[in-house]
């Protein structure tokens, strides 16, 4: 069995192309997307939030009613520190929310009455799947860090978004839930994005069936089951989506038990090449 050999040049193209979708998405989704913090305490929250946006891909962050921004704050954004600079600053919600298409509430606190509409959930992943598809900017709110957002404000969003989570202790730090619903944002993003592993080719995934059939037959395992067994791993093998790579090892380990269970000089190899 002949070995792949890595191509470097390849391989870098990969990398090129996939650095590049990807920073094309989030440059796209940087247009569309802003972080609105209404009356947030703490600095360090304050810091870090800048800084998910920062690895994120986003850069409108909005304050209403904002303390100063201090020392912490700076120093836990890292290299959001510009976020910080350029945030925007607002006396009152409906001003730092004129404009979107999509202003999207968040809270630890629902409802499951379909008849009090203004805090049924939507899941962040069910929020992006139909968010995204929608024409026009999104706004995403976060409220206080000790009690969220008021009546009054997530009446003037049209979505609202729930983090799952423990019902005896639902209430995610502030930073936590912009990074947990950030990375929602761009979970899907490898569907756009170049395979950055080959799979493994038909006539090898009927190979290593064969080959583990071989193994197999190379016990005392009764020899009734052998039909329904290879079927069973046929298609185990189909779902589990093998690489190249992957298989390559696997066929590496089977010659090697092989090798082990008596059929030894396979191909002229020593064991020590096989595995």
């Amino acid at each position: 069995m002949k070995r792949r050999t890595l191509n470097k040049e390849s391989l870098q193209r990969k990398r090129d192309s996939y650095h590049l979708i990807f920073s094309e998405t989030l440059s796209e989704l940087n247009k569309k997307v802003s972080v609105i913090l209404v009356a947030p305490k703490y600095g360090g929250n304050i810091g870090a939030i800048a800084r998910l946006m920062r690895n994120y891909g986003l850069s409108d962050l909005r304050f209403v009613s904002p303390p100063e921004i201090g020392d912490e704050a700076m120093a836990r954004a890292m290299n959001g520190k510009e976020i910080l600079l350029n945030a925007r600053r607002y006396d009152n919600f409906a001003d730092a929310i004129e404009g979107f298409r999509i202003v999207a509430a968040t809270s630890s606190s629902i409802t499951l009455d379909d008849r009090k509409f203004r805090r049924l959930p939507e899941t962040p992943s069910k929020f992006w799947k139909r968010a995204l598809k929608t024409e026009g900017n999104i706004a995403l709110v976060f409220g206080r860090e000790d009690d969220g957002l008021r009546n009054t404000e997530i009446e003037l969003c049209n979505s609202f978004i729930h983090i799952p989570s423990n019902p005896e202790y639902p209430v995610l730090n502030l930073s936590h839930a912009v990074s947990v619903i950030l990375y929602e944002m761009i979970r899907d993003l490898d569907r756009r994005l170049p395979v950055t592993a080959d799979p493994v080719e038909e006539k090898n995934m009927s190979r290593l069936v064969d080959s583990v059939m071989e193994l197999i037959s190379m016990t005392d395992f009764p020899e009734y089951k052998i039909p329904n067994t290879k079927v069973m791993i046929s298609r185990l093998m189909a779902r589990a989506e093998l690489t190249q790579s992957e298989y390559f090892k696997i066929m590496g380990i089977i010659r090697f038990l092989r090798f082990k269970l008596g059929n030894d000089g396979i191909d002229g190899e020593s064991p020590e090449k096989l595995y």
